[in-house]
């Protein structure tokens, strides 16, 4: 499913609830396809372990050097030759070409996912309406009672919120049916309570951080059987209790035991931190970046049509920020997500992968972490 038919998907799954949301077991995103696959990671200024503090919310802030590494997807990655969703296994076009991006500044961001628990808190403190609430549609739920294994499971629904999105939570997990609006107001709030900036990281800072250093697919290797120790994504768990969406992404390793073991959301930090000490960068839920969303982007930002196999020879653009503008946004104020989420399968949940949603639009996996400007 390339980019331009998940905003068909996503549009299309806004119509009125065919079933009543009470008899809602939980929701699922179904992976797209059309993601950024490989950033091969290099020339990395400081690769020590950066020291984590903790601020009044309890949130681990983990201290991030600048440096460099190359974004974007790899020709020939072996893990997308002969799939059927793509040419060549080249990549979905919004992740090509390859480019070195150079992170001047330092940074800080959440070792986890905002919590149920800290978003609560804003919440109190504020009086927040999240745009789930105060549009009366609610956050956009899965149906598994719709006699459909794709996107016409996904209706928005009024009871869909942060507050019952569809399924169990505590608050240790991460926050979902938030909107990218929802996500700025919570840092511009925790900014004032911390007297500090914190915001939204960019995308390029995300998958900096995300990586810490790995050059491969997935934190643990190239082998797609690595990412259960690292992330919550669609597993064998989530076959048993819904048969045939898991399947349905092509993923091996559906026995009973294997996998993550999660069905949907997990309590952030609960599986293996990548060496940075960040958790939950592949799967759990999608994390809301700054940046704006343009399929073309990666084009228009190195002027580069062709692939290269020499990182050395790649285009090296500096603190690169999502566009300003693009035709897209005639249409809504599309935004980029990171990392893939508790129903998507490795393929979809790389370091490198990405995908959009537009900024007023709350979804039963999609939340944020945040990032802190030096002090």
């Amino acid at each position: 499913m390339d980019s331009d038919e998940r905003a068909t998907a996503i549009t299309s799954a806004r119509s009125e609830s065919r079933k009543d949301f009470r008899r809602v077991a939980q929701p699922k995103l179904l992976a797209s396809f059309a993601t950024t696959l490989i950033g091969l990671t290099v020339g990395l200024a400081n690769a020590e372990k950066p020291s984590p503090e903790t601020n009044s919310l309890g949130m681990r802030m983990i201290a991030i050097q600048p440096g460099e590494y190359v974004r974007g997807s790899i020709k020939g990655d072996h893990l997308r030759q002969n799939h059927p969703l793509t040419t060549g296994g080249v990549g979905s076009h919004d992740s090509r070409p390859r480019h070195r991006v150079k992170l001047t500044r330092a940074f800080a961001i959440a070792a986890t996912e905002v919590t149920v628990g800290q978003f609560r808190e804003f919440v109190k403190a504020t009086g927040h309406k999240t745009s789930a609430e105060s549009s009366g549609r609610g956050g956009l739920a899965f149906l598994p009672d719709v006699e459909d294994d794709g996107v016409e499971r996904f209706d928005n629904h009024p009871d869909c919120t942060w507050r019952n999105p569809g399924f169990a939570q505590t608050d240790a997990h991460p926050v979902v049916c938030v909107s990218w609006k929802d996500a700025v107001a919570f840092c511009q709030w925790l900014s004032k309570k911390e007297h500090a900036n914190h915001r939204l990281p960019t995308e390029a800072e995300w998958e900096y951080a995300a990586r810490a250093g790995a050059t491969t697919s997935y934190l643990g290797g190239n082998s797609a059987s690595t990412i259960y120790a690292y992330g919550n994504v669609a597993d064998a768990a989530l076959e048993k209790a819904h048969r045939g969406l898991t399947l349905r992404q092509r993923i091996a390793d559906l026995e009973d035991g294997k996998g993550d073991g999660f069905v949907y959301t997990a309590p952030v930090g609960q599986l293996k931190p990548n060496k940075w000490g960040l958790f939950d960068t592949h799967g759990n839920v999608w994390e809301w970046c700054s940046d704006k969303y343009d399929a073309e982007h990666y084009r228009e930002l190195t002027g580069a049509h062709i692939n290269h196999d020499d990182p050395s020879t790649l285009p090296l653009i500096t603190d690169p920020r999502g566009p300003a503008d693009s035709p897209n946004h005639k249409y809504g104020d599309w935004r980029v997500t990171r990392g893939g989420a508790w129903i998507t399968g490795p393929l979809t949940s790389r370091c490198a992968s990405k995908t959009f949603g537009e900024a007023s639009n709350a979804f039963c996996y999609t939340g944020f972490r945040v990032a802190r400007d030096n002090r």
